[in-house]
């Protein structure tokens, strides 16, 4: 697959086709990194750090405020209640220990 330089405003570009950009990893807007060897250039995606973007987030939640729903879940007593209080009355004892049991083996190997 070929492309030309072309013209961009006072600086030069190509343009990625879709399937290069899928190959890649990255979405218009995504960050990319040039890296140089003699005769070549390589366009490696740059992977987005461990809790990049947070800050900014945490600030536009701020600004949203919490719901109505949001402010009893974070009220909510969690200690208080009974298996049958959290989970109704139509659980049983097998199926409480059977739900456990598939949740403990989903839980991450520790080392």
């Amino acid at each position: 697959m070929s492309s030309k330089v072309r013209k961009i405003g006072n600086s030069a570009g190509v343009i990625l086709p879709k399937r290069v950009l899928a190959a890649l990893g990255v979405s218009e807007g995504g960050a990319v990194e040039f890296v140089y060897e003699p005769g070549k250039v390589t366009i490696v995606p740059v992977k987005r750090r461990v809790r990049e973007g947070w800050a900014e987030d945490f600030e536009a939640l701020a600004k949203e405020g919490l719901s109505e729903e949001d402010r009893e879940w974070l009220e909510a007593d969690l200690t208080g209640e009974t298996d049958d209080e959290a989970l109704g009355p139509d659980w049983t004892d097998e199926e409480i220990a059977a739900l456990e049991a598939a949740l403990a083996k989903n839980e991450p190997k520790r080392l």
